[in-house]
């Protein structure tokens, strides 16, 4: 049976997302489940900035300024209201409240008390009263911190943005030495606020008036782009760009709507802004992962390198590096790193320990590699780590330490069983102990009958010990339970192929397979073998050197060898069976087509 080698256990280079861009977002977290009604604003501030939306680093905060105060006698009248209003809220009479505190701040004009009046309506669960006392609050104080805080909460609890329209529009306008501030906090609550149509229009609205102001073109175009509208997202992030020249968090949507347009063009942009303006960070972390998600991964690391010379005791960046460098296969180079990592307390030491061994491995070290193998402890990595450790060891001939090992592997999930299980299996498989492989399996599914990978792997199996009705079974429940799984099809496709059974079912069953991996290799070359089973010599010839390039496997080469072996072209054959020999001399496919034709 043809499988994919690179769907085997051993875990490969693992992303995660690194959080390098860092935004404020105001969010209103249990302001309607406080008891009793709180004295202090109830709006927190939480660092939590929504993914993958650019943002401003380093935003600078907005000091507290005192109001101006009417001076109030403190009349026996006015003390009683207080108390009533108070004593109303301690027995939960909050519409009493509410009432006595909006009348208060009409007859004193008092921003204190409008606060006051604002956090009771909250309590309440009237938006309605929110919005009023809010108004009141802001007119009386348009500079309050606090109440800026609050309006941006309640906006995003707001259903109808437009009904919200006239306050915010006046509050701009009482602020313009804070303007730009205002439009940024704006734009963290937009970004979250689901009506993105809504959003848009009220953006459109509140910009009008400010066409100088780079940071409501950044509203509207942050805006434009959650609404999905990318050329008004782009347009806006232009003119901003215009008006403040270099500033990052433009640039950052601008390189954004070009990515979903133009990568080409994303990336020349990228690098005239970074070479005009070397010192944006965000920018460059930006660039960085997006040619990571390009797997250029030389590129990215000197990106993510010019950002550590700067910061070069930020563990994450150390760690990234790091993970760039495993990519490219420079082990020795990636050791320091991953040391360094470590020195600099990264947040997860398991997932660096267990990189540590895979470097190790990778450099033949196997002591030091299963030392830092063994060093990961409970968690995540825990399981990967053991089972790695045990592999290492089966493909040095210690099979006998590689079982013991994983005998030993504590797991804790069915998942995870089935995990040490599979790994059990590829041991005895690797030995040739089909049989025992089997049993294995076949225990293991009896606990767990519809494990889809554990089905997989016993098709493999019984694949080697020609039981073919089992293969085929197993295979077809496997694409029942994973109906987009296109190895199950390729396996059974090239099994029945290459027993020249069924074939125009096989060819339909490996077609399946291409259509969900369109240039997966290993079914190119299953579509190949049975295209020269079928006596399409022609067609299998172009079909197996397509996959051969993609990937320059040993069995691909057998293949391709016996194909133009059979076209009359004998040198060829040789040279290509030549060259993979060299690669993988104890290939058993390989070996034993070149026996078959050329002994």
């Amino acid at each position: 049976m043809k499988t994919n080698p690179s769907s085997g256990l051993g875990p490969g280079l693992r992303w995660r997302r690194l959080a390098l861009c860092l935004g404020l977002t105001v969010t209103l977290q249990g302001a309607w489940a406080q008891d009793p009604v709180p004295a202090q604003p109830t709006t927190p501030l939480q660092e939590n900035s929504p993914p993958d939306l650019p943002q401003e680093s380093g935003q600078e905060s907005l000091a507290p300024r005192s109001p101006v105060l009417p001076h109030l006698e403190l009349t026996a009248h006015l003390v009683y209201q207080l108390l009533l209003a108070e004593i109303a809220i301690q027995r939960d009479h909050l519409d009493l409240a509410l009432k006595t505190y909006t009348d208060l701040v009409r007859s004193t004009q008092d921003p204190r008390l409008a606060q006051r009046a604002t956090e009771v309506a909250l309590y309440s669960h009237q938006p309605e009263a929110v919005l009023a006392a809010l108004d009141e609050w802001l007119k009386l104080d348009p500079q309050s911190l606090a109440a800026r805080q609050t309006l941006s909460a309640v906006l995003l609890a707001q259903p109808k943005l437009p009904d919200v329209e006239a306050l915010l529009s006046r509050l701009l306008a009482t602020d313009a030495p804070h303007v730009e501030m205002d439009f940024r906090n704006l734009n963290l609550v937009f970004m979250q606020h689901p009506d993105h149509a809504g959003a848009l229009a009220l953006a459109r609205a509140l910009v009008e008036p400010y066409p100088q102001v780079p940071e409501a073109h950044y509203l509207l175009g942050t805006a434009a782009i959650v609404a999905e509208q990318p050329e008004l997202a782009l347009s806006e992030a232009q003119r901003a760009l215009q008006l403040r020249p270099g500033w990052e968090p433009a640039a950052l949507l601008q390189a954004r709507v070009l990515q979903t347009q133009d990568t080409a063009q994303a990336n020349e942009f990228y690098r005239t802004f970074l070479a005009q303006y070397p010192r944006s960070r965000d920018l460059r972390l930006a660039f960085a992962r997006t040619l990571v998600e390009q797997k250029d991964y030389a590129a990215a690391r000197e990106q993510f390198q010019r950002v550590l010379a700067e910061a070069p005791d930020n563990a994450d960046l150390t760690f990234a590096v790091a993970l760039l460098t495993l990519q490219l296969k420079d082990y020795e180079q990636a050791l320091p790193l991953l040391q360094q990592a470590l020195a600099k307390n990264f947040h997860d030491p398991d997932l660096v320990r267990f990189y540590l061994g895979q470097a190790y491995e990778e450099l033949k070290d196997w002591n030091q590699a299963a030392h830092w193998y063994e060093a990961v402890g409970p968690g995540d990595e825990e399981i990967q780590a053991r089972i790695r450790d045990a592999l290492m060891w089966s493909r040095l001939q210690q099979r006998a330490k590689a079982l013991d090992l994983l005998q030993h592997t504590p797991v804790h999930t069915p998942e995870q069983k089935d995990l040490r299980t599979l790994a059990q299996e590829q041991v005895l498989r690797e030995a040739g102990d089909y049989q025992g492989a089997f049993d294995l399996l076949t225990g293991a599914l009896k606990e767990h009958p519809d494990a889809a990978d554990l089905l997989y792997e016993q098709a493999i199996v019984a694949d080697k010990l020609d039981r073919m009705d089992t293969l085929e079974q197993d295979l077809r429940r496997v694409m029942e339970l994973r109906p987009d799984y296109a190895q199950a099809y390729n396996a059974l496709g090239y099994s029945l192929a290459d027993r020249q059974m069924r074939l125009p079912e096989a060819l339909t069953l490996i077609k399946k397979a291409l259509t969900l991996a369109p240039q997966d290799p290993f079914i190119l070359d299953s579509l190949g073998w049975v295209q020269f089973r079928m006596g399409q010599f022609k067609e299998a010839l172009g079909t197996l050197q397509q996959a051969y390039a993609l990937q320059s496997d040993p069995e691909i080469a057998a293949h391709l060898g016996e194909v133009e072996w059979t076209l009359g072209d004998a040198a060829k054959a040789k040279k290509t069976w030549d060259q993979a020999l060299k690669n993988d001399p104890s290939n058993e496919l390989l070996n034993a087509t070149v026996k078959r034709l050329a002994p």
